[in-house]
């Protein structure tokens, strides 16, 4: 009868110490860093953006990527300015996709999107990436959570006149 019971307090105790570590804790809850910049290159007078988003997971569990929600977009500044004095983003569309050939991140390791190049327009001041990334919760990923990054790419040197 006594082992019967010891036995019984045992699972309890595993079952409350399961319970706590894994539903309750957040030991395995998605922890994912996420960056976004850019390089801009010139080639016979014309200048080209090439967009690259990061993906690091600093957390203890597997990640599964959502490609519906995520993505990114490009947005180009040509000088003009509001009243406030800050530029004005022109773009946004379309939506790129994001980490298609990736269904998932394993703990500790980082990807990155370096698929598309971008043609500059000739008065291009700036460039600024825009991304999102949506991932499912949970065991049964009844709901999402999204990481955004934005970063700005610029100055772009202007051609110079007369050439």
């Amino acid at each position: 009868m006594a082992s019967h019971v010891g036995t019984l307090i045992g699972l309890a105790a595993a079952g409350v110490w399961g319970y706590f570590n894994f539903i309750k804790s957040r030991t395995y809850f998605p922890r994912l860093e996420m960056t976004a910049s850019g390089d801009i290159r010139q080639r016979n007078g014309r200048q080209y953006l090439v967009p690259r988003i990061t993906l690091s997971n600093i957390g203890k569990s597997k990640v599964r990527l959502i490609e519906s929600g995520s993505g990114y977009r490009v947005w180009i500044a040509r000088g003009a300015t509001d009243d406030t004095g800050a530029l004005v983003w022109l773009g946004g569309k379309p939506v790129y996709d994001l980490f298609i050939h990736h269904k998932w991140i394993e703990p500790g390791e980082t990807i990155f999107d370096e698929l598309n190049l971008f043609e500059l327009p000739y008065d291009c001041v700036a460039a600024k990436i825009q991304s999102r990334l949506v991932v499912p919760l949970g065991w049964a990923y009844k709901r999402n959570s999204e990481w955004n990054y934005s970063a700005i790419v610029g100055p772009v040197a202007l051609p110079k006149e007369g050439k």
